[in-house]
């Protein structure tokens, strides 16, 4: 991290190839302007190519809110963990909606062409949970009011790995609304919505690609979010 003298905190390129870079100049750039002008968001939404897709002002109109993405495809959280405080924490938002976790299982399926071996299912799933949770604190520790969400369900029956994939994604959403439990957080729980009831099986025509949202899957992960928030006192 690199602090100028403007206000505000920007971040360095890594020094390794990582999903994570894709987006730093903008994210600086907007970054930059939001402090510059003194303007806190009301919602921040962060995390992977989930939130990054989503096309927010489609589902969440208030005029009188500032809403903020800053989702990068192919992020994990580990480097989300990284870039926590220049892209949410120093932005001050009310609200900091935190959707991240599914593209650290593609290590569980190994890399055919790079000769990796797959990592370990509980080596993966206890580093995971440990990067959660250095994010809750740094929330925590500045006083961001964070949301925890959920990993959506997959179909993607081409992955060696897919049933492994399956199960860390079930068994990181318990532990995602229990840490909930725990630190006082607002769980929402996209999952259960968007799968056949008592199944893990994904509701039909609602992805591009049995990962992504389409349309009316992020319309479904809106109403959830809507509901979940207005329990709590929360309008977006």
């Amino acid at each position: 991290m690199i602090s100028t003298n403007e206000g505000y905190t920007r971040l360095e390129y890594f020094s390794e190839d990582v999903a994570a870079d894709k987006n730093r100049k903008e994210f600086d750039i907007k970054n930059h302007t939001l402090c510059y002008t003194n303007q806190r968001p009301d919602f921040l939404f962060i995390g992977d190519s989930i939130t990054e897709y989503w096309e927010l002002n489609a589902y969440f109109r208030n005029s009188d809110q500032l809403i903020i993405n800053r989702g990068i495809a192919g992020d994990t959280t580990k480097y989300l963990k990284k870039r926590f405080y220049v892209d949410a924490v120093q932005l001050k938002p009310k609200y900091c909606i935190l959707g991240i976790g599914i593209n650290d299982s593609i290590e569980l399926e190994g890399d055919y062409w790079k000769k990796l071996e797959p990592v370990p299912y509980s080596e993966k799933l206890k580093i995971v949970k440990s990067n959660i949770i250095e994010i809750i604190q740094q929330a925590k520790k500045e006083k961001i009011m964070l949301i925890l969400t959920s990993l959506l369900p997959i179909n993607i029956p081409i992955l060696r790995y897919e049933r492994d994939r399956k199960m860390y994604i079930k068994e990181l959403n318990e532990w995602l609304m229990e840490m909930a439990k725990m630190n006082n957080l607002i769980f929402v729980n996209y999952y259960a919505t968007m799968t056949f009831p008592g199944t893990d099986k994904l509701l039909d025509g609602i992805t591009y690609d049995g990962l992504h949202p389409n349309a009316k899957g992020y319309q479904i992960m809106a109403t959830v979010l809507k509901n979940t928030l207005k329990k709590n006192g929360i309008r977006i």
